[in-house]
This record gives C-alpha cells, sequence and structure tokens, in this order.
C-alpha cells in the first residue's frame, strides 16, 4: 500500500508541474511601451514619467523656416533632450516663463487658470479657435493655446498673455516641467504636454492640439 501511495504522490505532482509550466508560458503579446516625447533624454532626469501627446509637426513648405534638413516628428526625433532648472525661468506669482529662440514664441506655466500656456506673433489659427474679436482681425492677433491639467484650449489674443519681464530663451532641443506641464523647444516647433495624453504644437507653419 505504501508504495502505491507514493507512485500515486509522485505522478500527481509531475502532473501539477506540468499544468502550471503550460499557464506560465503564455502566447498573448505584452503591451508595448508608450511611444513619450521625447525618446531619448540626457541631463538630468525629467520628473515625469507620464506618456507625453502624440503629436505631429508638420512638413515645412519648401523647408524655408526650418533649421533642420527635414521635418520632424517629437515623438522620432533624434536629438536629445535636456531638462532645464525651471528656476532659471522663475517669474513673479510663482511662475515660470520663456521665449523660443527665435523670439516668435513666448510661454509661461503657473498655477491659476489663465496663468499657462503660449502664444506665438506668427501662426495659423488654431482650430476650435475663437478669432472673432474686432475690432481686431485674425491676422492682427497672437495664435496659441492655454493649458489646464489634461486640457488644452486654442486661442487668439489681442494682448500678451504670456509674456514675462526680461524673457529668457528655452533654447532648442531643452525642456522645461513645473506644476506638472512639459514644454519642449524644438528646431521646429514648440510642443507642450498638459498630461493624460493631452497636448500642442505650435510653430510658424503650425498651431495643431489634441
Amino acid at each position: 500500500m505504501t508504495g502505491h501511495s507514493s507512485r500515486a504522490t509522485l505522478v500527481a505532482i509531475a502532473f501539477i508541474g506540468v499544468l502550471l509550466t503550460g499557464c506560465s508560458s503564455s502566447d498573448e503579446p505584452t503591451d508595448a511601451m508608450p511611444s513619450v516625447i521625447p525618446t531619448v533624454v540626457a541631463g538630468a532626469p525629467a520628473t515625469s514619467t507620464e506618456a507625453a501627446p502624440q503629436v505631429t509637426v508638420a512638413p515645412q513648405p519648401g523647408g524655408s523656416h526650418s533649421e533642420s534638413d527635414s521635418a520632424t516628428t517629437p515623438s522620432v526625433d533624434s536629438a536629445p533632450i535636456t531638462p532645464v532648472d525651471p528656476a532659471r525661468y522663475a517669474a513673479i506669482n510663482n511662475e515660470v516663463g520663456w521665449k523660443s529662440p527665435s523670439g516668435n514664441i513666448y510661454c509661461k506655466l503657473g498655477s491659476t487658470a489663465f496663468s499657462s500656456g503660449c502664444q506665438a506673433t506668427d501662426a495659423p489659427v488654431p482650430d476650435g479657435a475663437d478669432c472673432d474679436k474686432p475690432p481686431f482681425s485674425a491676422d492682427e492677433m497672437s495664435k496659441g493655446f492655454f493649458l489646464d491639467p489634461g486640457k488644452v484650449t486654442p486661442m487668439c489674443f489681442n494682448q500678451g498673455a504670456f509674456g514675462v519681464e526680461n524673457a529668457r530663451s528655452l533654447e532648442y532641443n531643452t525642456s522645461i516641467s513645473f506644476n506638472g506641464y512639459t514644454c519642449y523647444s524644438r528646431v521646429d516647433a514648440m510642443v507642450c504636454d498638459a498630461g493624460s495624453g493631452h497636448g500642442f504644437v505650435l510653430s510658424m507653419q503650425q498651431a495643431t492640439s489634441n
């Protein structure tokens, strides 16, 4: 009886081992790592690990305004991004502000309503923006976006909303993070992430958001 019992126990253990092996060898693919902006980061680690918005920089007509040989998308641009210290761009009211190296775009990040976003002197009218503000025409106003947590609002501005005193340039291929937002200064555009997959791209040729 003891011999039969031992053999039965060994068979049962072997059978359970086969079942466990079968369960651990799943054929289901693992989830792919989401694309982020930027793909490569140099210098200090970014403060946010959340996936950035999937936005694409439009091709430059004839390449006349681009400082690169070809148009790029922020999610696949091979140029490394270096995060900067936001304290270098500190402004009043616990805000940070900067301008693009070209001087076309001004941005600010704050903690109150309507204190965060970017505007460009020369840019297309963003889809959904209210540019009917007499006596100003759309051509006379700057274009850009307000940033709120997880939300982007297209806008036309009849005055400077995001200018700060003695604004410093956010050099190309650098990023700045503050109050949960991150903006990337690319040669082709200013790209900002509002979180939850929302953000915008702003340049002389493009003003798009999601």
